[in-house]
């Protein structure tokens, strides 16, 4: 389409220069002011048909002047409000701040004492009726605490010996599991296992016994639990001399 200029005449009689917008006659500043009007297209075929009539345009007149708009012939109908746009994700609180401001958080809360961390050390593992883990011994000899052998547990020779009985009892153990699994299923959705369970539970038995309870699955089973026995026992001394070490050497410079 033919690129034409705006026809659209200021009050001072001023013509707008601007580029028609699209198939109007007006600019894209302008062609508010012009709700209704025809397009370049619709002004051509009424063009054509009145020249097939033998008439003329009324704007082809050479006294024709065009209107000038000093203000809009009527307003526009209001267009409806835009969708809002989906509002942004709110940030994750500050949890420090939140729980703060409720007060179950004490900001001021100072951290415990060594004394404190040694005893609760001692605490939980009387409570749970075990010898100390390789991190509590740590604790507790890093703070000048005495780690007995009732604190350090086994030693060496019975880490490797318990070590080595549990892996027999769980390759002894390996056999019995789906049957277990599967007895546990059946009574959580409410089944019944009956005799065809039984015969089920009989042959998986028999069938995985035969095939690991074999001479060199135990010895592969045994070793490796004397070799996490001994693991532990060597983590157990590790935490023990670094923390008496570590203890030495902090008097040493709080000698200093």
């Amino acid at each position: 389409m033919e690129t034409i200029n705006c026809k659209h005449v200021e009050p001072n009689g001023k013509v707008c220069r601007r580029v028609a917008f699209r198939n109007l006659f007006y600019c894209y500043a302008h062609k508010h002011l012009y709700l209704g009007g025809e397009t370049r297209t619709e002004y051509e075929k009424r063009r054509k048909t009145l020249s097939e009539e033998g008439k003329t345009l009324p704007e082809e007149d050479p006294d024709y002047e065009p209107p000038i708009m000093k203000a809009m012939l009527e307003d526009p109908e209001p267009l409806p409000d835009p969708e809002p746009e989906q509002e942004p994700r709110p940030l994750s609180p500050d949890w420090d701040e939140l729980q703060e401001e409720e007060g179950w958080w004490d900001s001021a809360l100072v951290e415990a004492t060594p004394e404190e961390r040694k005893k609760e050390a001692l605490a939980n593992a009387e409570v749970a009726e075990r010898s100390l883990k390789a991190e509590e011994i740590y604790t507790v000899a890093s703070l000048g605490g005495e780690v007995t052998d009732e604190m350090f547990g086994r030693d060496l020779s019975s880490s490797i010996v318990r070590g080595g009985i549990t892996g027999f009892a769980a390759l002894i153990a390996i056999p019995f599991l789906p049957v277990i699994l599967m007895m546990l299923l059946a009574g959580a959705v409410g089944g019944n296992v009956g005799s065809g369970g039984g015969d089920f539970a009989n042959d998986t038995i028999s069938s995985l016994s035969q095939a690991l309870w074999k001479l060199q699955f135990f010895a592969v089973f045994i070793s490796g639990g004397a070799l996490l026995g001994f693991s532990n026992h060597r983590k157990r001394m590790e935490a023990l001399t670094k923390g008496k070490a570590d203890f030495i050497a902090e008097g040493s410079l709080m000698d200093s």
